[in-house]
């Protein structure tokens, strides 16, 4: 085997050790082991052990050959050992650049199969197979998965070395199910694999491979390459062991059962080992015994996509919203019921039972007895079935000579549904939840198993309707949500800011003032540099600080524990955690339909405060809505036009009571309406302007309210409610910017503000001598659409505001005559905040 390693002087802390494990499914050709050597070779602080299965399909192959061999049929292994042979020169071949280290691996690999055909041949002449040449044809493939990846490795050039799992693993002996003798194996891992790791060597190690008594090979049985890893994960105290698998990681269920089955981000080990014995072929539970007690991660994750998490197995116990964390689902059962009077009181009967079945070599995998002790269910494999009433019988025969017993009752065609969760302890009612989703699904449950632990229930059930069974369970728990996405909650609503400026920060002053049994937890924050996030919900402490970050004018990622990121990337990291009723509030006056199609497509509401989402082209805003439908989510956005009046909620209620809307106008621009009564005044427009902004009202750049794009865009929003087909490009705008002044860098517009005075001052005399007054007006119908400044009369509705107030005005068929008017502040953070708050308190549960 190679042994070829570079030296170096620089230590390794322990700590900082990786264990890897690919299984042969991520080998199963030169791409799959080239991509593995690319996982191992990936940049990372900390020094990496590996642990490789055989290629996929070569365990199989290897004990057809021993089979043959024990037969005699000698032409059988020689057609097998050459294809393996081919198989894995092809892989040599296509892992090796040089021709030189192709033809020094395809001699090593000629030996190895040479010396396998060797020894089959001689079990073929004695036509014997004890269970020790068995382990050591089959432990084969391991070793040649490891020589390739070695030499790989040193082709890509890296320090790589062979290590002998039998040198490493000290096990019981037991041929073709060992298990390693942990305390012995510690010593010998870090005698031996130490060293290595200080002079910066990868090692790579067979799995499923340990060795016995006097040097013999053993094999370590089922999930025993996973084994392996666990083990010399314990023995270095890694930082992690990562499981690389064909799959994304432990689900909440069979997905080909619930389509809606979500990957688990994190499983205590407990959890995990209910799961992976009640069929989540993921992984072995033997695998996980070695971690008992022992604070060292295992993470199953994607070989296909090595930047996804994956699942967190761990001592850990979070997700604690979730008392069941996942469920699974045992087809092929049978239910054999020992019944009779004769077992009241008597000792031994069910000793006797598993006694009977353990002789027989037949796994139980469920049991259950009434108090009565009339009765005992056990389930096991359906192809045993059989031969359990047989052992019973046999066992049994006085008993039913007598009619102690009344016989044994064998139910096939079953299946068990267990559900897995260490929250369940504490939580009441699990058990309820469980039996009234199956009973609403009609599905009738056989029999029932609970342990004291309150781990996992487990109930039989007729194997067809399984699928109706996991559905009903998955939903009842909503497991679909475990990976992220909304909860149903009574008593919480998690809230995400998108934008943390001044309404934001308005926003959050209020919101502990609020007056609701349940008040809206603040969990994230997000602004243009990344996001800060806690699923329990950020605290005062962690709110008030951000206020004052952002005042001061930094951004976000500058304080503790915020992560750099965009807009979309934050909400879809976010979204991956479950949150109760979660809704996304953007504060912004960005464009930010990403973000909001990631949240909506998570199953979160939205409030927007943002009009640019609504004055988006047409057809995105109706791909907005339909997505939204889709998920259940709903858009409130009261005030995106007249800030905290109740103009959406006013329209909603003509429409509902069956009125028509023809026109509706109005002045929506607290800034431009206090700029204008200024004016009205006699105030210079650079003084009137320039108090505008020290107050908060116009935005960072003044002409982004001056040019009436602010102004036009509410008007498509209220055009689009009474059918108005056309986008912000059909709306007619005048802008009050003269044009030698829009395209100047800001500060030099505000310095020329002085320039405006007198052209302004020309309009307002001009209006005064019509005996009229200013106002910038939207006017909007089912067919046009225009904003701009208007002299209206003194009777007009609008001639009345005064400062920062909005008004509009409904034309309906019921309001025709005498329209309906809305008036009141429309502008400032605490008005626009609190009408944000409004949104926000509709989707709190009452």
């Amino acid at each position: 085997m190679p042994a070829r390693a570079t030296k170096s002087s620089r230590p390794v802390k322990k700590s900082a050790v990786d264990v890897f494990k690919f299984g042969g499914a991520s080998l199963a050709d030169a791409s799959a082991v080239r991509h593995a050597i690319g996982i191992i070779l990936s940049p990372r602080p900390s020094r990496t052990v590996t642990v490789v299965s055989a290629l996929a399909g070569v365990t199989d192959a290897l004990l057809a050959i021993a089979e043959w061999a024990r037969v005699g049929d000698t032409k059988a292994v020689d057609v097998a050992v050459d294809r393996l042979r081919a198989r894995h020169r092809a892989v040599a071949e296509g892992i090796l650049t040089t021709q030189r280290a192709r033809k020094a691996l395809v001699k090593e690999l000629d030996t190895a199969f040479d010396e396998l055909r060797t020894l089959a041949h001689g079990v073929a002449t004695l036509r014997e197979l004890t269970p020790r040449t068995r382990d050591y044809l089959v432990a084969r493939g391991e070793q040649l998965s490891a020589q390739l990846v070695v030499a790989g490795l040193l082709g890509r050039g890296a320090k790589a070395q062979y290590v002998e799992a039998a040198e490493l693993i000290r096990t019981d002996g037991v041929f073709g199910n060992a298990f390693p003798d942990l305390a012995a194996t510690d010593r010998v891992v870090r005698e031996r694999l130490t060293p290595l790791l200080r002079r910066k060597v990868l090692p790579v190690i067979p799995g499923f491979v340990g060795g016995g008594a006097e040097g013999a090979l053993v094999t370590l049985g089922r999930g025993g390459s996973d084994l392996t890893a666990t083990v010399l994960g314990r023995s270095l105290k890694a930082q992690r062991i990562t499981l690389w698998k064909d799959v994304p990681g432990l689900m909440t269920t069979d997905p080909r059962l619930v389509p809606s089955a979500r990957i688990v981000p994190q499983l205590n080990v407990r959890e995990a080992a209910e799961l992976a014995y009640y069929g989540a072929k993921v992984l072995h539970p033997r695998a996980l015994i070695p971690l008992a007690h022992i604070s060292v991660p295992v993470f199953v994750r994607p070989f296909a996509d090595p930047g996804a998490p994956g699942t967190e197995i761990s001592t850990r116990h979070t997700l604690q919203r979730y008392p069941v964390k996942a469920l699974s689902i045992v087809r092929g059962q049978a239910l054999v019921t020992v019944t009779g009077n004769g077992m009241l009181g008597v000792p031994g009967i069910a000793a006797r039972t598993f006694a009977a079945l353990q002789q027989a070599g037949i796994s139980v995998t469920l049991i259950t007895q009434a108090s009565s002790e009339h009765s005992i269910s056990l389930c096991v494999p359906a192809e045993r079935s059989a031969h359990a009433r047989a052992a019973l019988e046999q066992t049994f025969a006085l008993e039913l000579s007598r009619r102690e017993l009344e016989g044994m009752d064998v139910k096939t065609g079953m299946a068990t549904l267990a559900v897995v969760g260490l929250g369940m302890a504490g939580s009441p009612g699990i058990a309820s939840r469980m039996f009234t989703a199956l009973s609403q699904s009609g599905v009738n449950i056989v029999a029932i198993a609970q342990g004291s632990s309150e781990l996992n229930i487990s109930v039989v059930i007729a194997e067809r309707d399984a699928e109706a069974a996991a559905r009903s369970v998955h939903d009842e728990f909503q497991l679909d949500k475990i990976g992220g996405g909304g909860v149903r909650s009574d008593d919480r609503l998690d809230v995400v800011l998108l934008g943390v400026g001044q309404i934001g920060r308005e926003l959050l002053r209020i919101l502990p003032r609020t007056r609701r049994r349940v008040k809206p937890t603040i969990v994230g924050l997000i602004d243009r540099s990344g996001y800060l996030f806690d699923p329990e919900g950020l605290s005062p402490k962690q709110l008030l600080a951000a206020v004052a970050h952002k005042e001061s004018g930094a951004a976000l990622t500058s304080m503790p524990n915020a992560i750099r990121a965009s807009a979309p990337e934050a909400v879809a990291q976010i979204a991956r955690h479950a949150l109760s009723r979660p809704v996304l509030v953007d504060l912004t006056a960005d464009e930010t339909l990403p973000a909001i199609r990631k949240a909506l497509a998570a199953d979160w509401d939205i409030v927007l405060a943002n009009k640019k989402p609504l004055s988006a082209p047409r057809g995105e805003v109706q791909a907005l809505q339909a997505l939204a439908k889709q998920h259940g989510a709903r858009i409130l956005h009261e005030t995106t036009v007249g800030a905290g009046l109740p103009v959406m909620d006013s329209y909603a209620k003509l429409v509902e009571t069956g009125d028509k809307v023809l026109r509706v106008e109005g002045c929506t621009s607290g800034t431009l309406g206090f700029l204008l009564t200024e004016i009205g005044k006699g105030r210079p427009f650079s003084e009137a302007l320039g108090d505008a902004m020290r107050l908060g009202y116009t935005e960072p750049d003044p002409r982004d309210d001056l040019s009436g794009m602010d102004v036009a865009r509410k008007a498509l929003i209220l055009a689009r409610l009474i059918g108005f087909t056309g986008d912000l490009t059909d709306v007619t705008v005048e802008s009050l910017v003269p044009e030698a002044f829009r395209s100047m860098p800001v500060a030099k517009f505000k310095s020329t503000l002085t320039q405006q005075d007198k052209m302004w001052a020309d309009r307002q005399g001009t209006a005064t001598r019509q005996g009229r007054v200013l106002r910038y007006v939207l006017r909007a119908t089912p067919t046009a659409v225009k904003v701009g400044l208007q002299a209206v009369p003194p009777s007009h509705p609008l001639a009345g505001l005064r400062g920062t107030d909005n008004q509009i005005v409904f034309t309906t068929m019921r309001y025709r005559e005498h329209p309906l008017v809305i008036t009141g502040p429309g502008a400032g953070p605490a008005v626009t905040a609190a009408g944000v708050l409004n949104d926000i308190l509709q989707l709190t549960p009452a």
